[in-house]
């Protein structure tokens, strides 16, 4: 089932600490079990502001979907592998959605919270922190860091950013490198949509659906087989196949 990880909902008053304290708490519980597909939650999204929540991670797609037709803002927790689902990445493409600040997602835990992996950690200042790992916020609540200019300071040579040979983009491994004032197409890390301001760059697309099939390329035997991906010369004939890549372009 598609149920949300609370039973029911929660409308806090401030006293002026900032904390919902339990008698400021009205807690009405659900008639039925909760599924957020269910004509009971869906009027109850229908009255809300703001949605915050943890969705399940096998129905998130769905769960996104509901969001977006209900032209609500929201806050939810996704496992990072969500930002390649076809559905969801058309929204960060199109800037209906994006990253939020903290990746991988970290809460702090009671002091009593057993420290048992490495997900699990105490800061210079004794808090305690649990991380969900490979999970990151998505949000369509404009925040301050998506509009920082990632600043810019590579000049481009064509020997430290090869071409792919089925796509025409140039291979940039890492964000910080991307070369400055370059007026072509750029291969980039998923991780660059931590940084992705859209008042700078434009994203046109993924090396899952820009990438031409190698044996229209290249000679069958030169390459590695699998799914879509941009590849590269290695000098010896032969081509080495690269992590998915993000296609940009700077305005």
């Amino acid at each position: 089932m598609g149920r949300l990880p609370r039973i029911g909902f929660v409308r806090a008053y401030k006293d002026g600490n900032r904390i919902p304290d339990p008698a400021e708490v009205g807690i009405h519980a659900l008639k039925g079990d909760g599924d957020f597909r269910s004509t009971e939650c869906v009027n109850l999204l229908k009255k809300a502001d703001v949605i915050v929540t943890n969705p399940p991670f096998s129905l998130f797609r769905e769960y996104v979907d509901q969001l977006i037709a209900h032209k609500k803002k929201f806050l939810i927790i996704g496992n990072q592998n969500a930002i390649g689902y076809k559905e969801v990445f058309d929204l960060i493409k199109s800037n209906k959605i994006w990253l939020g600040y903290t990746h991988p997602v970290a809460f702090v835990v009671p002091d009593h919270y057993e420290m048992r992996d490495v997900r699990s950690w105490r800061d210079e200042n004794g808090t305690n922190w649990r991380s969900l790992g490979n999970a990151c916020w998505f949000t369509n609540l404009d925040i301050a860091k998506r509009h920082e200019e990632l600043v810019l300071y590579k000049p481009y040579s064509a020997k430290e950013y090869p071409h792919y040979k089925n796509y025409d983009a140039i291979e940039v491994s890492r964000y910080t490198d991307i070369p400055a004032a370059y007026a072509g197409a750029m291969g980039v890390p998923v991780t660059f949509l931590d940084h992705y301001n859209p008042d700078q760059f434009e994203i046109l697309g993924s090396s899952r659906t820009l990438a031409r099939p190698m044996s229209e390329v290249a000679k069958k035997g030169t390459f590695q087989q699998g799914g879509p991906r941009f590849y590269l010369a290695k000098g010896d004939g032969t081509y080495r196949r690269m992590y998915e890549r993000l296609v940009i372009i700077e305005l």
